[in-house]
C-alpha cells in the first residue's frame, strides 16, 4: 500500500496502518529532526509528536497530496517551535558551545574500522559543518537539510515550505554560498 492509502486506512480507524507508516518513516523523520535540532532527545520527541499529529489530523489530509510532504510540514513546524523555545530560554548558546566541543552522534559515513586519524579528521569536519550550518539563515538551512540530507526534490521542498520553487532554489544557492564562506573561515575549502 502507498503512504496515502495507509493514511486513508488510518482515517477509517485502522491503527495497524499507522504502525506501518511509522515503520516506514520513523528513521528518515528522526534524521531530519536531528539535523534540524542537533539533539537526539529533541529529535525523538519531534518524531513522536509528528506521528501523534498525523493520527489526530488524518482527516485534514487532502486527497491527491503526497503524505511525505504533509508529514515533513508537520515536523518542520514542530522543529521551528522547538528552536523558538530554545532561544526563548537562552539555551542555544550553551548548546552551541557544547556542539563545538563534542557531538552526541557519530558523523555520517563513520566506520569502526577507519584509521583513527581519518576518524578525527572526519569528526572535526563534521563539527565545523554543524557550526557553519548554524551561521546561515534558518530559511536557507532548512532548504539545505531537506535537499542534501533528506534527498527531497525542489518541488517537494516548495510544497513543504509553501513557497515558490524559484524561492527554494534561491535559498539553496545562497545557503550553499554562506556555508562555503563559513567553512572557509574554519580552513575547510573542500566541496
Amino acid at each position: 500500500m502507498t503512504d496515502e492509502e495507509l493514511l486513508i486506512s488510518v482515517r477509517a480507524g485502522d491503527h495497524q496502518s499507522l504502525g506501518l507508516l511509522v515503520a516506514r518513516w520513523e528513521r528518515p523523520l528522526f534524521c531530519f529532526a536531528y539535523r534540524m535540532l542537533r539533539r537526539q532527545e529533541d529529535a525523538r520527541d519531534i518524531c513522536q509528536e509528528t506521528f501523534l499529529r498525523v493520527l489526530k489530523k488524518a482527516h485534514r489530509f487532502r486527497e491527491g497530496s503526497k503524505f511525505s510532504t504533509w508529514m515533513y510540514q508537520i515536523a518542520l513546524n514542530l522543529c521551528r517551535d522547538q528552536l523558538r523555545k530554545r532561544r526563548r530560554w537562552s539555551t542555544i548558546l550553551a548548546e552551541e558551545r557544547m556542539l563545538d566541543e563534542q557531538t552526541d552522534a557519530p558523523p555520517d559515513g563513520w566506520s569502526a574500522g577507519d584509521d583513527p586519524s581519518l576518524q578525527v579528521e572526519r569528526r572535526q569536519k563534521t563539527r565545523a559543518l554543524q557550526v557553519a550550518l548554524k551561521e546561515i539563515p534558518p530559511e536557507q538551512r532548512e532548504v539545505l537539510i531537506m535537499k542534501e540530507y533528506e534527498g527531497l526534490k525542489f518541488k517537494e521542498i516548495a510544497e513543504i515550505l509553501n513557497a515558490p520553487e524559484s524561492t527554494v532554489k534561491s535559498r539553496m544557492y545562497y545557503g550553499l554560498t554562506g556555508l562555503r564562506t563559513a567553512l572557509s573561515r574554519r580552513g575547510i575549502t573542500e566541496a
